[in-house]
């Protein structure tokens, strides 16, 4: 019911208050001159006004689907491939490049493992900047490849196919024996080693096997210094509890996956190393000051900053002596803005963890988190269930001058400066029965395990 609630207000913003019509023939705007301040809120906004208001389902219209292609030009910068991008699409489709949604939300919640009319009409109504995908999704290397290949010919612009794939622990394909990819350990295992080519060895073959499937985004390094022995929700996926030693493997893991063109996501900023609770099921809280935030914690963020990391995850945990109010790090500008852009020098993608986590869904709408997020400075939306209201609000909120349109367009820069630079707009052919698990990749975690 409230896909179809969504579609149908969707309509009626495009008639009453979008500036511009989905219809590529339409597309004639022109993009605003001036810069717009992320810590900009015009209206004092905090994210709830818009959620709780009704939504008119009078007009039965649905928003026209575009088998539209967006290409880019490979004589031209990359500023002028997205400046020309950018003038040519609406309203509706920046605010889609702000959702990464899961497979199954593609498929009215059920497990989705093949292409289907469904799937292909809400990539081409919402265009969503990318998918995620669970074990459920990944049965064999066919069936991957295929799913993979057909959702990229239904969007107009580049999917980002993201995987959580640390090795280890979090292995959503190399734990179905159907892909036979090579087993990596985790990254305690790496961690112990104390050798840094280690992790730039195994991000390379990690990145080499999922990109071959078609995958172009891992949530990937775990940046967490682990210093809590207690802590069973990060535990192994760190690299340890020392913060050099997890600064350079983090280091040395973004470089590696980033070498084969995937984007690595380093997580779970501003540190969930010291924690005991899980925010997957409710609210966690660290107390550390900033002053412990900037010795321990960050060090490893710095690093993978420092080695141009694509992406930083946030995460939903509450740092009370840092914030000035009770608010989850991604939602708070003071952590997103002040301190992850502005202190630390981040201007890559910045991404919220799955919204329908408890930490967040106990507490807000995905409506009001998406708003709130947004603010903040994140530039992509985790899997916000539905995703359709979400988008929904998020129009409204730029329609009703809580967010302006300049905000949205400086995410999808950063969006569209990630695709043009992992090729996601050229063509790539490998043959990943070739790729996963050969003998060369198992040869070199052979000898990292014996060490």
């Amino acid at each position: 019911m409230y896909r179809f609630l969504a579609t149908i207000t969707i309509a009626i913003l495009l008639f009453v208050g979008c500036s511009q019509e989905i219809d590529k023939i339409e597309y004639n705007n022109e993009l605003k001159n001036n810069e717009n301040n992320v810590d900009e809120n015009p209206s004092g906004f905090s994210g709830s006004e818009i959620d709780n208001k009704d939504i008119n389902t009078e007009v039965d219209k649905k928003p026209v689907e575009s088998n539209y292609k967006y290409v880019i030009d490979t004589n031209k910068s990359i500023e002028e491939n997205i400046d020309n991008i950018l003038k040519n699409m609406s309203l509706n489709e920046k605010i889609g490049q702000l959702f990464i949604v899961d497979a199954d939300s593609l498929n009215n919640g059920n497990t989705l493992t093949n292409i289907t009319d469904n799937a292909n009409d809400i990539i081409k109504t919402y265009n969503p900047s990318g998918v995620i995908f669970f074990k459920n999704n990944i049965e064999t290397i066919n069936q991957t490849y295929d799913l993979i290949s057909n959702l990229q010919e239904s969007s107009a612009l580049p999917l980002f196919i993201s995987v959580d794939e640390e090795g280890g622990l979090v292995s959503r394909i190399a734990k179905n024996p159907n892909m036979h990819a090579t087993i990596l350990p985790n990254s305690k295992v790496i961690g112990e080693t104390n050798n840094p080519k280690n992790a730039y060895e195994i991000g390379t073959i990690l990145a080499r096997e999922i990109s071959s499937l078609g995958f172009n985004m891992d949530f990937a390094p775990v940046a967490d210094v682990n210093t809590n022995k207690d802590n069973e929700v990060i535990g192994v996926r760190a690299y340890g509890s020392d913060k050099d030693l997890v600064g350079d493997m983090v280091y040395n893991a973004v470089q590696g996956i980033q070498s084969e063109n995937v984007s690595a996501v380093i997580k779970h900023f501003p540190g969930h190393g010291d924690t005991t609770n899980d925010t997957h099921t409710g609210s966690v809280v660290v107390n550390h000051n900033i002053d412990r935030l900037r010795e321990v914690e960050f060090i490893p963020f710095i690093r993978g900053i420092e080695a141009s990391v694509d992406g930083v995850m946030m995460a939903h945990i509450k740092v009370p002596n840092v914030t000035k109010d009770d608010i989850e790090a991604s939602l708070s500008k003071e952590i997103v803005t002040d301190l992850l852009r502005k202190e630390l020098g981040y201007n890559g993608l910045v991404i919220t963890d799955a919204l329908n986590m408890g930490a967040i869904a106990n507490e807000y709408s995905a409506q009001e988190a998406c708003v709130k997020a947004i603010l903040a400075g994140v530039d992509i939306l985790l899997m916000p269930i539905p995703f359709e209201e979400s988008y929904v609000n998020l129009m409204k909120a730029v329609n009703e001058g809580v967010i302006t349109e300049d905000r949205i367009d400086e995410s999808v820069k950063r969006i569209l400066t990630v695709k043009i630079n992992r090729k996601l707009f050229e063509e790539h052919i490998k043959n990943p029965h070739e790729v996963l698990g050969n003998n060369n990749h198992k040869k070199i975690i052979e000898d990292i395990n014996s060490k």
